[in-house]
């Protein structure tokens, strides 16, 4: 899963970090794993909705009010 939790708000040692990094945080690299995704979703949707029931009640099985 992708993390989107960063922002460049947040301080971020840019020297340490790696280009793939670098991009992953920025505007554009953030629109183009939406675009990724949005295709995946797309490509073969029955799959794409089992993939989505499993991880949910993997996620209800930890904890049972997840999402409701």
């Amino acid at each position: 899963m992708v993390d989107d939790t960063s922002n460049w708000s947040e301080e971020i040692d840019l020297d340490s970090t790696t280009p793939e990094e670098r991009y992953k945080l920025s505007k554009k690299g953030k629109r183009a794993r939406q675009k990724a995704r949005k295709k995946y979703d797309q490509k073969d949707p029955e799959r794409r909705k089992k993939q989505k029931r499993d991880y949910m009640r993997r996620q209800r099985k930890k904890n049972k009010n997840a999402w409701r």
